[in-house]
């Protein structure tokens, strides 16, 4: 779904000096230098995913592509390249979901359905898009799209935030900028659990409902007050 935000010191991840400010040694004018731009990155998403950054290497990737290494230094002038050209094009994906998702019937149900179908959506696309297990698993990120990552969080949050306006009345607006930013961000690190647990990705994501749904729960209510189902959801979060 969306890279997870800037790291703090407490947190070690793999950070690389950006290359330049674009790191693009070429930018694809033709349609058809733009394909093979595109059978790059989606043979760089494979190895990626498969293999994980550190033993990816630029021959894997060009043999992946049934390209030239030299087609691919065209246009990167090395695997960091590589990757992060990646990453801005899990940024745009992710803009592009969002988009049709944020359009579409899913926000004419409950909040409770929209956060479960929501869910299952950002499931299906991260595990049908080898891109987003590339850049889930590899976290081997510039500060420069560690920057535009977090960019695309506070975006993110902004639209989700419209829609808890929208579907839990009893949220307090001072509240609910944050609220949004907590789902953002918990969904965001689920993915990347799940993205580390393959084999447990059904089961992370089926918590992160379950989670939020708890998370949410005591503003399920109009009017500004906590309801009666959420007053029952705290007590029993209390007696946990």
């Amino acid at each position: 779904m969306f890279v997870n935000s800037k790291p703090r010191k407490t947190v070690k991840r793999k950070v690389t000096a950006a290359p330049e400010a674009r790191p693009d040694r070429r930018v694809p004018t033709q349609e058809r230098s733009r394909q093979r731009v595109e059978r790059i990155l989606e043979a760089a998403a494979q190895v990626f995913a498969a293999d994980g950054y550190e033993v990816a290497t630029m021959d894997a990737i060009a043999a992946r592509a049934e390209t030239s290494i030299g087609s691919i230094y065209q246009f990167y002038p090395n695997k960091a390249a590589v990757f992060d050209a990646l990453v801005r094009r899990h940024h745009d994906r992710v803009r592009v979901f969002f988009d049709g998702l944020f359009a579409g019937p899913l926000l004419e149900g409950s909040w409770s359905s929209l956060l479960d179908s929501g869910i299952d959506a950002v499931a299906a696309l991260h595990t049908a898009d080898a891109g987003f297990r590339a850049v889930f698993r590899g976290l081997h990120f510039t500060e420069a799209t560690l920057d535009e990552g977090e960019a695309l969080n506070r975006e993110l949050a902004e639209r989700v935030a419209v829609v808890l306006e929208q579907k839990l009345p009893g949220l307090p607006a001072p509240r609910r900028a944050f609220v949004a930013m907590m789902v953002v961000e918990l969904v965001s690190a689920m993915l990347i659990l799940s993205a580390r647990r393959p084999e447990e990705a059904s089961a992370v994501m089926a918590e992160t409902k379950v989670l939020l749904r708890l998370y949410l729960a005591p503003y399920d209510d109009g009017g500004g007050k906590v309801s009666a189902k959420g007053r029952s959801t705290l007590r029993s979060r209390r007696r946990a």
